[in-house]
């Protein structure tokens, strides 16, 4: 009875580690940034949480043991800036868990992602609903947190969602009724188009909209991303008083002054570089990628990371359709950023923006058992971080890259 119990629960989970207590044996453990690595390291999780970490740790008798040995270990991945709108996700409150699964591996658990940030839900519902799914268990994903459907300036859609549209605000009582509705649905953040292409110019959003945005967010405790486009939007941003940056700020091709650097700096504004992004933007249009485009968005996060600014690692997963993340590690790189920068980019400075830290953003006695494991260390390249193993959520493995 009792095997046949395990098995029902193997079938319903589709996770042989589901619903047990684990060890995770012999691998070299980054427990947080700017820490030296465990070397053979053992972690314990029991009840969906880390019970015991470090060196010498013994391993309770009859306890699963998952062999760790030439694998390298940290806090599971955040990914500040990803979309689940591409059709393949329509119909989340009745498809098929495996259909679902399938999708959630091949954009996200693969990845290493335990925590996401959606930025723009075209079909709020839909997005509601498959959370639910993963939040039951039916289906193997990240923690989704997101800003519901954001806004635009008046007569701002951008171009490149048509023939869709999003919300255009109006007035600052448009803003704060729609922030509030929008809160109220369950939406973890707001997002609006601090300046937003029409492709005919840059729409920039009315200053005063934006404030009222900000300060109705803030009264929930909620943060505000923006999309600036080009310097116009980052400036508008910074008057508006928002917290978090979706993107550098390409398009108007300069980098960014040190009055402005010091001004994000000032206001604790956070960063979400999406390099890749504009990668995958130029070869689709068949131009080099060392258009300035490119140069210019690298200088912008080189200057301010070199500043000391703080960094989410985000992709724009969801737009972008290739889910490959090894560009977006190459170019942090690239520009600039150290092992430890990305990897507090990756877990300790989106756990902690968002409210989390206590529980989430390292390997440690307490905290959520959401861990990656992977095949090499990116400590000798940034673009091992992409190479999963194994993919950890709540103590459950929601994703094995080794047994496929």
């Amino acid at each position: 009875m009792k095997t046949l119990l395990f098995c029902l629960l193997v079938l319903l989970s589709g996770s042989v580690y589901a619903q047990e207590d684990l060890a995770l044996v012999g691998a070299t453990i980054y427990t947080s940034p700017k820490t030296a690595p465990i070397i053979s390291g053992v972690v314990i999780i029991k009840n969906g949480k880390i019970a015991a970490a470090g060196k010498q740790v013994k391993v309770p008798a009859h306890m699963k043991v998952l062999d760790c040995k030439g694998l390298v270990m940290m806090a599971g991945f955040w990914n500040s800036h990803v979309h689940f709108i591409e059709p393949g996700w329509d119909h989340a409150d009745k498809q098929p868990a495996a259909q679902l699964n399938n999708r959630m591996d091949s954009m996200i658990n693969s990845r290493g992602f335990t925590h996401v940030f959606d930025l723009a839900a075209l079909n709020y519902p839909n997005l509601l609903a498959l959370r639910a799914r993963i939040t039951s268990g039916e289906v193997n994903g990240p923690a989704i947190l997101t800003v519901g459907v954001p806004f635009v300036p008046p007569h701002g859609s951008p171009f490149y969602i048509q023939p869709l549209t999003l919300p255009e605000i109006n007035t600052p009582e448009e803003a704060v009724a729609y922030v509030t509705k929008q809160i109220q649905a369950g939406a973890d953040g707001i997002k609006v188009w601090s300046a937003s292409p029409d492709g005919h110019g840059i729409v920039p959003m009315p200053i005063d909209i934006i404030k009222a945005a900000t300060s109705t967010a803030h009264k929930f405790h909620k943060p505000v991303f923006a999309h600036p486009t080009a310097d116009t939007g980052m400036n508008i941003a910074l008057a508006g008083g928002v917290d978090i940056l979706a993107h550098v700020a390409p398009d108007g091709y300069r980098s960014w002054t040190k009055k402005e650097i010091d001004q994000l700096l000032l206001d604790k504004v956070a960063l979400i570089p999406t390099l890749k992004l504009y990668k995958w933007e130029l070869e689709r249009k068949n131009l080099p990628v060392s258009n300035p485009l490119m140069t210019t968005a690298l200088q912008q996060l080189g200057a301010y990371a070199g500043a000391g600014g703080e960094i989410l690692f985000g992709t724009d997963v969801g737009y972008i359709t290739d889910y490959d993340t090894s560009d977006e590690f190459r170019l942090m790189s690239d520009a600039g950023l150290s092992f430890d920068e990305i990897l507090a980019a990756l877990t300790t400075a989106p756990a902690k923006r968002f409210g989390m830290a206590q529980h989430s953003g390292r390997i440690a006695k307490g905290m959520d058992a959401d861990i990656v494991l992977l095949k090499a260390d990116p400590h000798t390249d940034s673009r091992h971080f992409s190479e999963v193993a194994y993919t950890i959520r709540n103590g459950k493995v929601i994703y094995n890259g080794i047994d496929r």
